[in-house]
């Protein structure tokens, strides 16, 4: 299953079903087509809840691709 952990504003949300490349396009575009976006994620832990964030110029998000995180000893 695939899965982008994201990090804005301070908080966790959670992408299912899609990869770290196919947000980082999607979130680009947006920004090349001078527009904000509104980008649905998953909130909280246990029982999800949808989420939408506002992707704008100037507002700060991490993407991260927690699927290809390893561990290294």
């Amino acid at each position: 299953m695939k899965r982008v952990e994201l990090v804005y504003a301070g908080g966790k949300y959670t992408v299912p079903n899609r990869d770290i490349a196919d947000l980082q396009k999607e979130i680009g575009d947006a920004m090349d087509a001078g527009k904000s976006h509104w980008l649905r994620v998953n909130s909280g832990e246990g029982t999800l809840e949808p989420a939408y964030l506002l992707i704008a110029p100037g507002v700060p998000v991490a993407l991260l691709d927690v699927m290809g995180t390893t561990t290294s000893e």
